[in-house]
């Protein structure tokens, strides 16, 4: 048997003991080591998320180690350490035809259409895990499935090396745009926040020049770092549409505006007169792709992108209800709060 902590109503998670699950032709049982609660998971367990099927066992950023395996795989083996790819795609659809899995019409997100990973075991096709480097810590190794989303959109954006980039907020998203358009060169990064506890998150990252958006006009601070020429390309990690007409503005003619941050309200007062003014180019990006984990694990691998820190606490499977509880009590001070089952 292996416990798992359902979502039963919004707030309201149990923790109850199941079947452990037997690996069919082409899977893997996982035994997870951690799994990072992330915003998604915060919007899930209040009942302010779309599409999520109650009840559910939450969870999608992990990392485990494989305990056993079924008829046919090769890929994974028992005892290797793995990253959970959380987008489940149907494989048959047009938008999986033509590679694009995050773009599935059937696709399901592990922890909100599926079960998820808080839990002592998932079973998983081999497709759906990536073997982890033994020297990277599996805690911190959670991160990697951000990083991976984080990348995924940059490429979309296509950042040069010596464009202007804005990354609007410093969550561990924000802070993993922030490294990751500083590896691509681009100069000046300008991190954006409202708080200064994460700008010096950035600043240790080597953002250019941080703004603290509570005491600062960041679109004047974002003209005087780009010697008012404006922004190449902004990042929207914080996903406030009250954000966007700023963000916009930020930009320079023929700029870039990147949403990766997510929400569902509508953007207030929005206009698309500087779209064409200024021949703006938007872009949205959703998750990740399979081409994204191998890239991804090997900037955390290298030590090209800085995670450290990242991790606010840790709670075992045993507390996840006062894991959510402190979430969202304190939310503006966690940047991952990381559920252990065998802590």
């Amino acid at each position: 048997m292996t416990l798992a902590a359902v979502l039963q109503a919004p707030r309201r998670l149990e923790l109850l003991t199941r079947p452990t699950p037997v690996a069919r032709r082409g899977e893997a049982v996982v035994r997870i080591a951690a799994t990072a609660v992330c915003h998604t998971d915060l919007e899930i367990y209040t009942g302010r998320h779309p599409g999520v099927r109650l009840p559910v066992v939450m969870g999608h950023e992990a990392t485990g180690v494989v305990e056993a395996v079924g008829d046919g795989v090769a890929r994974v083996q028992p005892g290797q350490a793995v990253l959970l790819n959380p987008i489940i795609a149907c494989g048959a659809c047009d938008s999986c035809a033509r590679g694009h899995g995050n773009l599935c019409r059937n696709a399901g997100l592990f922890g909100r259409e599926m079960d998820g990973s808080l839990a002592e075991h998932v079973v998983l096709p081999e497709s759906y895990l990536y073997p982890l480097p033994a020297h990277v810590p599996l805690a911190a190794a959670t991160l990697i499935e951000t990083l991976a989303t984080v990348r995924h959109a940059q490429e979309r954006a296509r950042i040069a090396p010596g464009e202007s980039v804005v990354v609007l907020g410093q969550g561990v998203a924000g802070l993993l745009h922030t490294q990751l358009a500083k590896l691509s060169g681009a100069c000046p990064v300008v991190a954006v926040s409202r708080s200064p506890w994460k700008l010096e998150l950035a600043r240790r990252r080597n953002a250019d020049r941080v703004v603290n958006s509570a005491h600062e006009d960041a679109i004047a601070a974002v003209r005087e770092a780009t010697a008012g020429r404006g922004a190449d390309v902004v990042v929207d990690a914080a996903g406030d549409p009250a954000l966007i007409a700023p963000a916009i503005e930020m930009l320079a003619p023929g700029g870039r505006l990147l949403v990766y941050g997510i929400s569902h309200r509508p953007v207030p007062d929005f206009t698309t007169f500087p779209l064409y003014f200024k021949e703006l180019t938007l872009y949205g990006s959703r998750a990740l792709t399979p081409g994204d984990f191998a890239p991804a694990i090997d900037l955390v691998a290298s030590g090209a992108v800085d995670v450290d820190g990242f991790i606010t606490a840790s709670y075992p499977l045993e507390r996840v209800a006062a894991a959510f509880e402190e979430y969202e009590r304190s939310a503006d001070s966690v940047l991952r709060l990381v559920i252990a089952p065998h802590e």
